[in-house]
Order: structure tokens, then sequence, then C-alpha cells
């Protein structure tokens, strides 16, 4: 019997070791795969027929992004400020620009009043193929103080991933064949624990993949839009520099002595009643006792306690 089970032992050694070949088979051929792609990308960036030239990755020489390439795993993300004097009218453009392109707010924060401003910062996630469309919207909305984008360039990890899951998938049916031939039960827990290791691998890898393609396939922009009174001027010549310094110093002014104002309002309380421990102190200054004072101004001097004679003692 037992010699029967270190047969059947390693007969399930050599079917998972061939399993386990045949899936470092698959991910060879994918990186192969993988590597060729990385050649026809670079053959076509130094020949500048992909458009991938530039000072940075997925950037034109004008320094705008490109458009989603399929044949590539790209992340796209940006940063939108805007300002505008309309706060109501700008929010609800963006959110309506939003809802046409299919896209949906992942997190949003909000603060300020509406008499010093407000301001609010969202997080939204936008189909790839609507992202360009999607920030010309946007910057419609409101005026455009800054815009910031960026890609990643994930087809490594993402092929990287698919081939270990191929893999998997093939051990797991393998796996699945010999538990179905398995002549004792010692045979069978081997290749149950097999199996479960096999099928926590399977998830993991399942759970990267589909962060993957969910990065891929929404692409994230962060806009914040501030409320203000005046727009602040597009131009960088050194006149409107000048005069947006003069306009934001002299509206920082005004706000400074509003809040001197409010922080004066304030502190109220606590000055009256320091005045009123300073007026109870002085009071009770005045009352206590005085010398009476000479007429040159001087206090007049007290007389020295006599000390007291011993009685004469009468002669005999």
């Amino acid at each position: 019997m037992k010699r029967h089970a270190r047969i059947a032992a390693g007969l399930l050694a050599a079917f998972t070791a061939c399993a386990l070949l045949a899936g470092c088979g698959a991910h060879s051929a994918s990186s192969t795969s993988m590597v060729q792609i990385s050649e026809s990308a670079a053959a076509d960036y130094a020949s500048g027929t992909s458009g991938w030239g530039g000072a940075e990755e997925g950037m034109t020489d004008e320094g705008t992004l490109l458009a989603p390439d399929p044949a590539r795993k790209i992340i796209y993300t940006a940063d939108l400020n805007l300002e505008s004097t309309e706060f109501d009218s700008a929010s609800a453009s963006l959110l309506d620009a939003l809802a046409q392109a299919g896209g949906y707010v992942q997190s949003s924060e909000s603060g300020g009043s509406t008499e010093y401003g407000r301001w609010v910062r969202w997080s939204l996630r936008v189909p790839a193929d609507q992202y360009r469309s999607f920030l010309t919207a946007a910057e419609n909305s409101a005026s455009r103080t800054s815009l910031s984008e960026s890609t990643e360039d994930v087809t490594a990890d993402y092929v990287d991933v698919e081939a270990r899951l191929n893999s998997l998938e093939a051990q797991r049916q393998r796996l699945e064949e010999l538990r179905a031939q398995a002549g004792n039960l010692e045979d069978l827990l081997a290749i149950e624990n097999q199996l479960t290791q096999v099928q926590y691998q399977i998830e993991s890898y399942t759970g990267q993949k589909r962060v993957l393609d969910d990065q891929i396939t929404y692409s994230t922009v962060n806009v914040y839009l501030d409320e203000v009174k005046v727009l602040s001027p597009t131009s960088t010549s050194f006149g409107s520099r000048i005069a947006r310094a003069f306009t934001e110093g002299w509206r920082g002014f005004g706000h400074g002595l509003q809040d001197m104002a409010v922080a004066l309002v304030g502190g109220l309380p606590w000055l009256l009643v320091l005045g009123l421990a300073i007026a109870g102190g002085t009071a009770l200054y005045r009352r206590r006792p005085r010398r009476p004072k000479q007429p040159g101004g001087h206090a007049a001097p007290q007389p020295a306690p006599q000390k007291e004679q011993p009685p004469e003692t009468p002669l005999k």
C-alpha cells in the first residue's frame, strides 16, 4: 500500500512539474511578444511615425497628450484648476459635461462662503475615449488657470498579469483532472492542497487585472473650482502681472481689515472682563487708608513708643 502511495505521489509531482513548465512556456511566449511590442514602439519612436516623440513620455512636441492608443495600456491623469465669478452655473456646466461624457464623481470636497468665495474639489472618472473632449468642455465651463497632464504606460504589467493568469488557469485545469483520477485519500488531499494554492494566486492576479482595467478604461481628472470676484488675467506680460499683483494686494488688504474687525468683535468679551478687573483693582487701591501729611507734603512722623519706667521703691 505504501509503495502505491509513493508511486501516486511521484506521478502527481511529475504532472505538476509539466503544468508549471507549460505555464512558464506561455509566460515566455507572452514575454517574447512583449519584447516585440517594445522593439516596435522603440522603432516607431525613433522614426517619429507613431507620434510618441517629445520631451516626455506620451507627449507631443507641443506638450499635449496623445490620443488613447488601443495597442497599448495607458493610464491618463489630469489636474485642472478653474475659477469663475458665477460659481453655481460653472459647477452645473461642469457636472453636465461629465454626465454627457459618461463619467462619474469619485469624490468631492467643498468649503468657503459666499462672502469670501466658495471652492470645490472633485476627483472625476471619465471614459478614456472621452478624456480629451471632456477636458475641452470643462475648460469652457469656467476660466482655466492651470492644467497638468500625465500618462503611465502599464502595458508590460498588464501583459505579465495576463500571462500569469493563463498559466495558472492551465495548472488548475490539470489539477482538476488529476483529482478526478485520484485513487486514494492521500493523493486526493495533496491535489486539493495544490488546487487551493493555485486558486488563491488566480484570485490575486484577477484583482490586479481588474484594477488595471479600471484605471485604463476610466481616466482620472482632478478639478479644483474657485469662486472669485475678478478673474485672473490669462496674459503673462509684465503689465498684466503688475495689474494682477496690485489687484490681489488690494483685495488682500480689504480682507485683512475685515478679519481685524471680526477679531476685535470676537475679543470684546475678554476686553470687558479685563476692564472690569482693572476698575475693581483701582477702586480697592483708592480705598486703602492713607497717612496724614504735613504742610510740607510729607507724612507726619509717628511718635516713638516710650519705654515704661520701673516703679520707685520707697526708702526705709
